[in-house]
C-alpha cells in the first residue's frame, strides 16, 4: 500500500512540530543564579577550561592550553539576571579565542570590563556561553 504525497508530507511536518514543541519544552532559561552554582568546562581545539562558579559570586577559571599544557588561573565576580537569562562576568574573565576562533595571545591580561553569555537549560542540564565557540558544560 503506498502513502500519498501529500500524506507523507503531512506526517513529516507533524513529526517536526512535534519535536520542535518538545524541544523547547524542556529548553529554558535557569530560574535563579542558585542553579548555576557549580563547576563546568569547557574543551575544544586550544584549550580545556573549568569554570567554577561559587555561592559567593566568585567565579575560578582555569584555562589549560592543549598545546602547550600551560595553566593560567583568573578570578573574578559573576552575577546572573534570571529576566535576560545572561550571565555576567566581572574582573579579569580570560577570553582565550579571537573572533576567528584562534588563540587570543594575550588571554591571560584580561581587558577591563565585563563579559555576559546566556545561560541555558535544555533537559536539565545547564549551558554557558556558546560565544566563540566556548562553550561550557555543567559537570557538578
Amino acid at each position: 500500500m503506498q502513502m500519498r504525497a501529500g500524506a507523507v508530507s503531512s506526517l513529516l511536518f507533524q513529526g517536526g512540530l512535534i519535536f520542535f514543541l518538545a524541544f523547547f519544552m524542556f529548553a529554558c532559561k535557569p530560574k535563579n543564579q542558585a542553579e548555576l552554582y557549580g563547576t563546568y568546562i569547557a574543551d575544544y581545539d586550544i584549550a580545556k577550561e573549568k569554570l567554577t562558579l561559587n555561592q559567593d559570586g566568585i567565579f575560578i577559571q582555569e584555562v589549560r592550553l592543549k598545546a602547550t599544557s600551560k595553566v593560567n588561573i583568573a578570578k573574578g565576580t559573576w552575577s546572573y539576571d534570571p529576566k535576560t537569562g545572561y550571565i555576567s562576568f566581572e574582573g579579569g574573565f580570560m577570553l582565550v579565542l579571537n573572533g576567528f576562533r584562534k588563540l587570543n595571545p594575550s588571554y591571560a591580561r584580561p581587558k577591563p570590563g565585563g563579559v555576559s553569555w546566556p545561560a541555558d537549560k535544555y533537559f536539565g542540564r545547564i549551558l554557558l556561553g556558546g560565544a566563540e565557540g566556548v562553550l561550557y558544560k555543567k559537570v557538578k
